[in-house]
């Protein structure tokens, strides 16, 4: 367990009901959303992702960087389990992705609600690469 605030669990891989759940909702435009709130704020920003599955230069769009995440999820993609701090007591689920070399992480967070998947990041981290 790490140390500091908010407490952070780290789990080599989180129960298979969670990620079915995450990976179901991921996949519907009816059962995910990334919308800002002050109780759930989001820095949600995949026009600014570069996709390396993509054609040339071509960044991810909110549709398919909800596709990517279906697919990591799907794939076994490590997910770390963390505290978040708004909503208070909430639980979040954290994915730092390796798009391609030299280049900073993807960071993904998610947090699972009653009927939907909330999309709260998706933007390049400020932890930078282990291969940069």
């Amino acid at each position: 367990m790490s140390v500091g605030w908010p407490p952070t669990r780290r789990y080599a891989g989180i129960d298979p009901e969670i990620r079915a759940r995450l990976h179901r909702r991921a996949r519907r435009r009816a059962t995910r959303d990334s919308q800002f709130s002050r109780s759930q704020p989001t820095e949600w920003r995949p026009n600014e992702v570069r996709n390396p599955h993509g054609i040339l230069d071509d960044y991810f769009t909110h549709d398919t960087a909800w596709e990517f995440i279906a697919r990591l999820l799907e794939g076994g993609e490590d997910v770390e389990v963390i505290n978040l701090n708004s909503p208070p007591g909430a639980v979040g689920y954290v994915m730092n992705v390796e798009l391609e070399p030299n280049m900073p992480r993807l960071y993904i967070k998610l947090q699972l609600g009653a009927a939907k998947v909330f999309g709260r990041s998706f933007h390049y981290s400020n932890t930078p690469n282990r291969d940069a």
